[in-house]
């Protein structure tokens, strides 16, 4: 069996896919949510084959990152493994354990619909019902997604503060390059 990763790498990887599930959330949300996508669909539909599939690739992708970030194994990278070692190693104490569980318990709900999602659309596609139905199941908002990558950065940076691990925060550059792109496509 392979030694396991440092708390510390392990953290800041958290950090890194927890940013990566946001800039994936957020270009998803540009390009299907109505405000936004009313707007650019002309364009998505003068590159059909291109634009078909890419917001679907963005929310498969979000999903994956975002699950995996809650999910409960010891043998991944996670919040709760993180924290069981942290704990275990007397890193985390007192107010500062009572706030991460705080932090876990507010992200509890949306992530456990996340895991339905992940597990039975995209990374496991489930045989026993619609691919339609797993979101009927899921009852996932799209603001409950922005929530959760909102209280995963705010559990991540607590946890960082905690070890001396750099800080992560969310970007809006891919998004902005996306509409440059949009705005550039729709010229031609």
């Amino acid at each position: 069996m392979q030694k396991q990763l440092s708390i510390d790498q392990r953290l800041d990887r958290l950090g890194q896919h927890v940013v990566r599930a946001r800039l994936f959330l957020d270009l998803w949300s540009y390009f299907e949510l109505d405000d936004t996508r009313q707007h650019i669909i002309e364009t998505m539909r003068d590159y059909n084959e291109f634009f078909r599939f890419t917001p679907h690739a963005y929310l498969l992708t979000y999903c994956i990152y975002i699950a995996g970030a809650f999910e409960a194994r010891r043998d991944t990278i996670n919040f709760g493994a993180l924290i069981r070692d942290m704990t275990g190693a007397g890193h985390l104490k007192g107010s500062q354990e009572a706030e991460v569980a705080a932090l876990m318990m507010t992200a509890k709900s949306a992530a456990r619909k996340m895991a339905i999602l992940r597990n039975n659309a995209f990374a496991h596609r489930t045989s026993a019902i619609s691919y339609n139905d797993v979101f009927d199941l899921a009852k996932v908002a799209p603001a409950e997604l922005r929530a959760l990558t909102d209280a995963a950065l705010k559990l991540f940076n607590l946890l960082a503060a905690i070890r001396g691990v750099a800080k992560q925060y969310f970007t809006d550059l891919p998004t902005k390059d996306a509409k440059g792109m949009m705005a550039a496509l729709a010229k031609t």
